[in-house]
Parts: C-alpha cells; structure tokens; sequence
C-alpha cells in the first residue's frame, strides 16, 4: 500500500487482535485508520501455520464460549460457517494415577478423590466465588473486580479457610501454571478466577481452518501495513507523527491521533514523552516466555483427552501437552495426531532461547516418554518461540491499568492505548481494549 503522510485520521500500531478490533471500530465512527504491523503477517498471537495439511494455531487457540466481541467479529467477517466447538478435558497427571476436569462440570472438582474432604469444601467456596462474581468478570470491565486484585493467588486461597492450601497446590497451581505463564501462586486472584471461568466454567471454540481467519479477515476491511516497525511517535493535541523502517526505508506517517496495540512494555520506548501516570505503570510490565513445540504423529496416540498437566514439575520444563486431534475439528489429516508441547521459562532452561535441536530432543522424549506407541511416527516437529508472551499480573497490576484506563477521557491528548494487559490473559480482553480505545479516541477526535 502507498500511503502518503496525513492520509489516515488513526495510525494504529500493532496488527493483533487488538490492533484491528480498533481499527474497525474507528472506520464504524467515520474515522480513516491506518494499520502498521511490524510483521509480515497481521494476527499477534491469534496466527496459524499449516504444514502438510497440518493446522497449528501458535499462540491463541481456544476461544471461550463467553467471548461475545469475538463472536460477533467472526459473524461479520462472515466466518459464522466455521466456528466449531472443541473439547477440553485437562487431565493432571500424578505418580498414582489420573485425574481428570471437564468444562462445564463443577463435579468434577467436588467429588475429586485425591482432595480431602476440607479441600473440597474450598473448592465449594470458589466455586461461589466465580459464581458471585461472575458477571464483574467479563472481559473489558475488569473495574468491577477490583476487590478481587488485592490478593495473590496464593493468598486468595488462603482466606478460603483450612483446604484452601491444599486446593490450590495439589490442583490450581499446575493445571494454571501454563495459562496464565508461569509462577501461579503469584498471580492475581482476580486474573485466576478470570481464567478459570473461561477455560471451565464454559464451552470452547474456534475456527474450522485456524483462528488466524479472523484477524485475516478483519484487515481486509481496514487499511494495514505490514513490515512497518515503527521506531519513534510523538505527539502534540491536534497530531500525531510516526516514522517508521517500511521494507528498509525509512517512512514518515502523519495522523490526528494514535492507538498503541502492543504489548504495554514497548510502548515507553515508542513514546519517551508519554506522562509518568501511563509510562511508569507499562515500564513496570513483565512478560512470561514460552516455546511449544507441535509434533505431528502419522498415527493417532492411544490417549483420550484433551490437554494434560502434570502434578510434579518435569526437569524437562514441559508445562502442558495438547491433544489437538481431540480438541478441535479438521487440525489434521484424518488418522493422524497432532500434539503440542508448551515449554515454559525456568531460572535453568531460557525455553525461547533454547536452540532447535534441543527442543526437538524434549519434544521426542515426552512422546516416547507418554505415548511410546508413536515413538516411530513422528512426521515432523514445528517449533514457535514467543520472547515476549503472556503479560504477568501480579496483584495489584489490574487497578493500575484500570486506573490508566480511567484517566484518559480526560487526557488532551489524540493517544490511546489497547491490549489484554489492560484487561487480563485473554484474546478477548485484547478486543474489548481494542474497542474501547477507539471509542475514546473517536470521542476525542469528535471534539477537535
């Protein structure tokens, strides 16, 4: 695309999910956004790679069935034939045996035979919890949780009285440690229980063909950019300036204002000049690291589940394994498997510095290791490395970025910000942010 300076009233900058969500909110108020995406590809971590009729979701593969933005986007991008249900039974695996959780089936945890009858009683009471709080736990207006970001998990689980300890470590703490990236005991509450309402608490689904259909689709309707990293914004209360390296040239874009789409971290060193209010806050953002490694099986495993957790943590740092044969429709060609691993980052394993080959190497082994009947049939293993992942939140990070969220109505300036680290751990939060940035920023630009 050609575009000259001042053609956009909107440079939105990142292609993620949050990004586009944005832009297609401001074309709705009659605003010209322009997309720049530093990689060759739009979608963030909602990407897919297909291999040899193999499909591989590589970040964002699940969408909960509460996820009401996203529904309604893949509706309009006319995507509604593809959307299917997948399954998700996580099953934890111990040195005795096996213990199994289905979405949608409270049961499960009630009548767990490895918890004690106190940890059961915990678990009644969290179930309240999620059920009380249910609607304050809705993507986009994580405000109405607050009370329950004062604590860590760790301590939430405390206050559930004498079973609360023993719920979150013989349960909680490894089934959650891959979701929400590590370091679960640290973890907000409110962004646990956020979490868990989506992945049990209802039904799943994605997209027959890869969840990267709807970013794909969604840039079709607005203006993008791809191979755009922007290196520098600057802003005054009636524009917006932004160069960025376009195929390695160096481009100048102008517009009246700007959205920030990517992650909160990076925004600081776009935008030096950002108040202390917004860039202290996002400097302090941490981010987990994660390497998967997706292992395609000429042969199906004689397993039947979906995903699997482990009770003790593995020396080979695996945190999950997916089934994904199992959890979703069309992932492969029929007969076949197709399994993925999540590494994740540990003080002696840099997981998404680690090199091809040693990946490869774990990723062999767990197969031998859990399914050995497929030890031989493995086809090809893919390997994708995420350096910045999953934002971390400890407590106390969400009424932070609430409060940001909060004072930019009245902020002067034409800039604002997205992405599910205003928000919490989901695609879905990355597109309510998405939405709501541009309606501010439309708001803004309305008044000028």
């Amino acid at each position: 695309m050609n575009t000259r300076s001042g053609d956009a009233d909107v440079i939105v900058i990142g292609g993620g999910i949050a990004g586009l969500a944005a832009a297609l909110r401001l074309k709705d108020r009659g605003l010209m956004p322009l997309v720049l995406e530093a990689e060759e590809r739009v979608g963030g971590r909602m990407t897919t790679d297909r291999i040899k009729e193999f499909v591989i979701d590589r970040a964002v593969s699940l969408l909960g069935s509460r996820f009401e933005g996203m529904k309604v986007l893949a509706k309009r991008a006319g995507l509604g034939g593809l959307v299917c249900k997948d399954q998700n039974t996580v099953a934890l695996m111990e040195k005795d045996g096996l213990r199994s959780y289905r979405a949608r089936r409270p049961d499960d945890l009630v009548f767990d035979r490895y918890l004690s009858t106190s940890a059961k009683l915990a678990s009644l009471r969290f179930l309240w919890d999620i059920t009380r709080n249910h609607w304050r736990l809705s993507h986009g207006r994580s405000d109405r949780a607050l009370h329950l970001d004062k604590w860590s998990s760790g301590e939430y689980f405390q206050e559930l009285g004498k079973g609360g300890e023993e719920l979150f470590t013989r349960l909680f703490e490894r089934t959650m440690n891959s979701p929400l990236g590590g370091a679960a005991r640290s973890v907000s509450a409110m962004v646990l229980l956020q979490v868990v309402r989506n992945t049990f608490g209802g039904g799943l689904w994605n997209l027959r063909g890869g969840v990267d259909q709807i970013p794909m689709a969604l840039s079709r309707q607005v203006g993008v950019v791809t191979g755009a990293r922007v290196q520098s914004v600057k802003y005054s209360r009636t524009s917006v300036s932004v160069e960025a390296m376009d195929n390695e040239s160096k481009r100048s874009y102008g517009a009246r204002g700007v959205i920030f789409a990517v992650p909160g971290k990076f925004v600081p060193q776009l935008c030096v000049e950002l108040p202390g209010w917004i860039g202290g806050p996002l400097r302090a953002m941490t981010y987990t690291r994660i390497a998967s490694a997706h292992v395609a099986l000429s042969q199906q495993p004689n397993a039947s589940l979906q995903s699997y957790t482990f009770a003790e943590e593995r020396s080979d740092a695996v945190q999950a394994v997916s089934l994904e044969h199992l959890r979703g429709t069309a992932r492969c060609p029929a007969g076949k498997g197709l399994v993925s691993i999540y590494f994740g980052e540990r003080p002696d394993f840099a997981c998404a510095a680690a090199s091809d080959g040693e990946l490869r190497g774990r990723a062999e082994k767990l197969i031998e290791d859990q399914f050995p009947e497929c030890r031989r049939q493995i086809e090809f293993i893919h390997l994708v490395r995420w350096p910045t992942a999953i934002a971390f939140f400890p407590r106390g990070v969400i009424t932070s970025m609430v409060e940001i969220r909060r004072r930019l109505p009245a902020w002067e300036m034409p800039v604002d910000f997205c992405g599910d680290y205003l928000d919490g751990i989901a695609s879905e939060a990355a597109l309510r942010t998405g939405e709501q940035a541009a309606e501010r920023l439309a708001d803004k630009l309305g008044r000028v």
